[in-house]
């Protein structure tokens, strides 16, 4: 199911990498059977909801941005890992740092990273509005609060230069004004593979320094 999805999206990883996704996939089947980390209760039903939607959302963000950010990405709120966990395994050359403010959620994370090997990720426990934000080219920040709090807190974690993007669904997210966010928008595409229509707001924050995205392992 996986390479097919990968496929539909045009999107090309190797196959250690799939296998990785898989093994994570399967982690959070075992630990969501005691943690209530998740609704889904087989890895088909990972791959088909979180997997390819994680993949999904940053490919239609690479086709808004382009290649004007750099590799360093914070999941604000990041629950179960989504999207940061999935995008630090698919591509290695992004450096990410997941927050959530839920031990439960932190503690999997951290057995993600111990048992994948993955240097690249970085869990961190706490609330975003209280933590020292560690700034990034790309910040994601999924059903964390209202899309105003979102902007408000988001913006901080944001390295000059670089985009504050919340997801959603149809219907586009607008969080407002923000007076460090010098351009924003909204996007909205599609999934391959499920129904539905999904959007995300972006903005990019004032002093831009150009760098470019992670590139393809």
């Amino acid at each position: 199911m996986l390479a097919r999805a990968l496929a539909a999206l045009e999107i090309d990883l190797s196959d250690s990498i799939q296998r990785r996704l898989l093994d994570f996939a399967e982690l959070l089947i075992e630990w969501g059977a005691t943690r209530n980390l998740t609704g889904h209760r087989t890895v088909a039903k990972v791959v088909e909801h979180r997997l390819v939607d994680a993949l999904a959302l940053f490919q239609a963000i690479e086709g808004q941005v382009g290649q004007g950010i750099g590799p360093e990405l914070a999941d604000l709120g990041s629950g179960a890992g989504f999207p940061g966990i999935p995008l630090a395994i698919a591509y290695p050359r992004l450096s990410v740092v997941s927050v959530d403010s839920r031990e439960r959620r932190h503690h999997f994370q951290r057995a993600v990273r111990r048992e994948l090997d993955l240097d690249n990720l970085e869990p961190r426990l706490g609330r975003i509005e209280a933590l020292t934000p560690s700034p990034a080219d790309l910040v994601l920040a999924q059903a964390v609060a209202s899309p105003q709090r979102v902007l408000e807190w988001g913006a901080d974690w944001v390295r000059p230069g670089g985009y504050l993007v919340i997801p959603g669904g149809p219907n586009p997210h607008d969080p407002g004004e923000h007076p460090a966010i010098i351009r924003q928008g909204t996007v909205e595409y599609s999934v391959a593979g499920l129904a539905g229509e999904k959007s995300f707001w972006w903005g990019q924050r004032s002093e831009s320094n150009r760098s470019s995205i992670a590139a393809r392992p």
